[in-house]
């Protein structure tokens, strides 16, 4: 199940997606103590984010955001956790 997230302070897929882009990168993730792999595919709006135990999709549409997480199974207990965090931190930058 993905998670969505409203635009609230831009407008359309292209500037959220360019927003959130230059968010999270390699370094970001860092600050969270974990070692994540980040991939962007600029034609279709993704950031892909892969780690040890979890992978983050973002996919951008013009009204909104959908962030879907999955996690191993060591992880799953966190997954509403984590997703509330994630939902923070986006809405914060959109």
């Amino acid at each position: 199940m993905a998670l969505k997230i409203d635009y609230k302070t831009v407008n359309g897929s292209d500037a959220a997606y360019a927003k959130v882009k230059s968010v999270i990168t390699p370094e970001y993730t860092q600050k969270f103590q974990v070692k994540a792999d980040v991939a962007y595919d600029d034609a279709k709006k993704i950031i892909k984010s892969t780690g040890p135990g979890f992978t983050l999709t973002l996919c951008f549409f013009e009204s909104h955001c959908e962030a879907d997480l999955d996690l191993s199974i060591i992880l799953r207990a966190l997954k509403p956790k984590i997703l509330a965090k994630i939902e923070d931190q986006i809405a914060k930058n959109l």
